[in-house]
């Protein structure tokens, strides 16, 4: 079968099913924006195609409900004429998948409208019992509400052309409209949960940052980018906590200092430079890591303690899964994603998300008590083989079966 998978970025969800489909025998073709700079090469017949909008988007004389969806038409058009090469050499996909919410798939079937389409949609825009309303902790204006629902339509654009939609959770799954439920199956892409498991054994040396003494306590916290979605400023507040009160307290931070959700600080400071300025952490105990790359990344997993990890109602983040998979003992916020893979009490201690004071009392109950941190920790692992990238895979290759 010939398959063309889509993504702004190469390979993001798909890491590892598009090398699995070209083992499988099938032609792949990935056309993209960028390639991540962790990406693996791509393996041996899977061929990389890249595409550029030929301008920025987005400009002050649209209304500004429609500058983003304006932005996801130029991805669309500079996806659908960079593909138009292989419609010109005579391949024909029999089936497009391709990830939803940026633009890259508009126009696919468009050029290709015999393919069978097979969405991955990650998220849907709601104003109420949703992201922006929690964090703000209060109704949404109206202008905003606006905005957010308009957002949705280059979303349902998509789906309409899709004979399937797959989210990852089920918690992102709800976020859509019920009538639209039936053309959404929840398949998560699914970790290494074998190699995660076994960092404990491995005797992976520590971070070069952490001293000898073996009395160190080591908590860890990781994201994408350090912003209020993810939790950043009370987790800081959390750990300025923490340190005051117990001086073997290390504390390892993996991520970069953007904000890959929601809105930058009005201030123009980044979130990291708040925290240095503004909490009493101390610099000798507080290791800023940045992002790294997955040997250096599966150390720290392998020697965390205690791992925090925070989200509004949003999409849950690969770190968390992993953490849980490495035998992490977590301390985690109390909020819908995180209640959909962890319980309180039995595989994790759940927090109030704006309460750093809990979330710092949870962190010391786990490292005054080793053997019930252990407990939930080993549940958390147990509860991480749900979501084994051998299921995902098992779920992704029978729909695509489907196509044929």
């Amino acid at each position: 079968m010939r398959i063309l998978i889509s993504h702004t970025n190469y390979p993001a969800q798909f890491r590892r099913l598009a090398p699995a489909l070209v083992a499988q025998g099938h032609e792949v073709v990935f056309l993209c924006r960028n390639t991540e700079w962790h990406a693996p090469q791509p393996c041996e017949g899977l061929r990389l195609i890249h595409y550029q909008p030929h301008r920025q988007g987005g400009g002050e004389a649209l209304h500004p409900y429609l500058r983003r969806f304006e932005n996801c038409v130029l991805e669309g058009q500079a996806a659908y004429r960079a593909a138009q090469q292989l419609a010109e050499e005579g391949w024909q996909p029999d089936c497009i998948l391709n990830h939803v919410g940026f633009g890259n798939g508009l126009y696919l079937s468009d050029l290709f409208p015999g393919a069978r389409r097979i969405g991955l949609f990650e998220w849907y825009y709601n104003a109420r019992d949703s992201d922006v309303d929690f964090l703000r902790r209060g109704a949404v204006e109206p202008d905003r509400a606006m905005r957010l629902r308009t957002w949705n339509a280059q979303v349902l654009l998509e789906l309409a052309h899709c004979q399937v939609g797959v989210v990852p959770t089920h918690w992102q799954h709800r976020q859509f409209p019920g009538q639209l439920s039936g053309h959404l199956q929840v398949v998560h892409e699914g970790i290494d949960v074998q190699a995660l498991a076994a960092l404990r054994a491995a005797g992976l040396p520590r971070p070069d940052c952490l001293p000898a003494d073996p009395g160190v306590e080591v908590l860890t916290y990781v994201s994408r980018g350090f912003e209020e979605y993810r939790g950043f400023p009370q987790a800081m507040q959390a750990i300025a906590l923490l340190q005051a009160r117990r001086p073997q307290l290390h504390v390892l931070l993996v991520g970069s200092d953007v904000v890959a959700y929601g809105a930058p600080r009005p201030d123009g400071r980044s979130w990291r430079s708040w925290a240095q300025q503004e909490l009493e952490l101390d610099p000798a105990r507080t290791h800023w890591l940045g992002a790294l790359q997955e040997p250096a990344y599966h150390q720290v997993l392998a020697h965390s303690q205690v791992h925090l990890y925070l989200t509004v109602p949003f999409v849950l983040s690969w770190s968390l899964l992993e953490a849980m998979a490495a035998g992490c003992a977590i301390v985690a916020s109390a909020t819908a994603p995180v209640q959909e893979v962890l319980e309180h009490g039995r595989s994790a201690l759940l927090v109030d998300f704006f309460d750093p004071e809990a979330q710092a009392a949870a962190i010391e109950r786990l490292l005054d008590d080793p053997p019930a941190a252990q407990v939930l920790a080993a549940a958390a692992s147990q509860a991480a083989l749900a979501y084994d990238h051998g299921c995902g895979l098992t779920a992704w290759s029978d729909l695509i079966a489907a196509c044929s």
